[in-house]
């Protein structure tokens, strides 16, 4: 029986032309399905494994120093609930459907953190009224759930809007992540910024970390990451500043191996 459902499910998936990174929603889900009838009904489905693809990754953008500073030029110069949004993927590297299902219950001001507990997706139901819904979920793996710790002045920020509404972008209800990615394109476009999507901000944070001598673990558990592997080969992108300060240090080195010889 589960292996026809496995079967059934992965048929469906091979048949599609879907990205890889829909299969793996798709696949959380019927996870998040299969766990609850385990856990409800005493049955013992095993999970959905991702099947194989050979698609190669593509190369990831970040926001080049120059534009992170006309990008935070023009938050600070606008600060609204969505320039704090930005601000707070800036600083904690979250997805957007992390930020857009963030609920004020999710930080702590006194012990300075922010808890990741679910996220937020639209997804098509053939069939529906609207064609697509808002669907709320727990988090993509279980090392997606973690604690982030946040900086003063970010919670400072953030606590001027904080009001009676129970999530932080949204008010009784997540925010739609396709509102948060059109107010992204407006600040970009307001910026002078093109060719950006809103997860170069996560790209950009885990890039900051690592340059400002982040160790790789510490980057990976704040990203969500199940292992260090998937930080290093896709989130870590050093610029070329980094590069030259790189190129820098070994010419000094190589100047003072002269000098000693001397």
């Amino acid at each position: 029986m589960a292996q026809e459902l496995h079967g059934k499910i992965f048929d469906h998936l091979s048949g599609k032309e879907l990205s890889e990174s829909l299969q793996k929603s798709v696949i959380c889900i019927a996870n998040q399905i299969l766990t609850l009838a385990n856990k409800r009904y005493l049955a013992d489905i095993p999970l959905l494994k991702r099947p194989p693809t050979k698609s190669k990754r593509k190369r990831v953008t970040t926001f080049s120093r120059a534009e992170q500073a006309v990008l935070l030029g023009c938050i600070y110069g606008r600060m609204d609930k969505f320039m704090s949004a930005v601000l707070l993927c800036l600083y904690a590297g979250l997805r957007i459907g992390e930020l857009c299902a963030l609920r004020w219950s999710d930080i702590d001001f006194d012990g300075k953190t922010l808890t990741v507990k679910r996220t937020v997706q639209r997804i098509v139901v053939p069939g529906h009224m609207t064609k697509t819904i808002l669907l709320e979920t727990d988090p993509k793996s279980e090392s997606s759930r973690r604690t982030i710790p946040l900086a003063s002045e970010l919670l400072e920020i953030l606590s001027r809007f904080k009001g009676e509404q129970r999530y932080v972008f949204g008010e009784e209800k997540p925010l739609d992540p396709r509102t948060m990615q059109n107010r992204f394109k407006k600040i970009l476009k307001e910026a002078g910024i093109d060719g950006r999507t809103f997860h170069t901000l996560r790209h950009t944070f885990a890039t900051n970390c690592v340059e400002n001598g982040m160790d790789v673990k510490t980057l990976s558990e704040i990203l969500g990451h199940s292992d260090v592997k998937t930080t290093l080969n896709r989130y870590v992108h050093p610029t070329m500043d980094s590069k030259r300060k790189q190129i820098g240090a070994l010419s000094d080195f190589y100047g003072q191996i002269c000098g000693r010889v001397a």
